[in-house]
């Protein structure tokens, strides 16, 4: 699972204090500048959560949904460091102490799976699938990922990836 997370935020583990070399901190500046804003992105991910919980809402009717943090962001990592950009990981989405059965596990993973492509999180990683105990990653070629675990509660979290502010593009 740190590898899933070291790859979403584009830290490279060789040599991690010594800073990106200047050419490739330009490629990493223009690769962000193709990307929809910081902004635009925390958007479209949230409206990812939304139609995952709304799906596993209608699966499973008796959920209730809370915010049990406000997020948080930051700078980005290497090789993106030098650049403006920042990166935010969204409040999680909980449904604490629901009874997910297997079926419903697997239609909530499919409404997560359709849900996740429309931002480009197509790669699936699953990381636990046991009985009452799931956890799988979306993930995309730009840092974006959604993922969806359930052991007791069903969360459903979601992350930018390092984007620029509208402001610096």
């Amino acid at each position: 699972m740190t590898a899933i997370a070291l790859a979403a935020t584009g830290c490279h583990v060789e040599n991690p204090d010594t800073p990106t070399p200047p050419s490739a901190a330009a490629q990493a500046l223009a690769e962000l500048k193709a990307l929809p804003s910081f902004e635009e992105t925390k958007v479209q991910v949230q409206d990812v959560m939304n139609e995952i919980t709304a799906a596993a809402s209608k699966i499973i009717p008796s959920i209730t949904w809370e915010t049990l943090d406000q997020g948080s962001t930051g700078n980005c990592q290497q090789p993106y460091e030098q650049t403006d950009g920042k990166r935010y990981f969204l409040p999680d989405a909980v449904a604490a102490r629901v009874s997910v059965s297997d079926l419903a596990w697997t239609k909530i993973v499919e409404a997560a799976r359709v849900a996740a492509a429309r931002i480009g999180a197509t790669n699936v990683q699953v990381i636990r699938d046991q009985p009452g105990d799931h956890d799988v990653w979306f993930s995309g070629p730009t840092g974006t990922f959604i993922k969806v675990a359930y052991r007791g509660n069903l969360v459903v979290s979601g992350y930018t990836g390092c984007r620029l502010p509208r402001d610096k593009k």
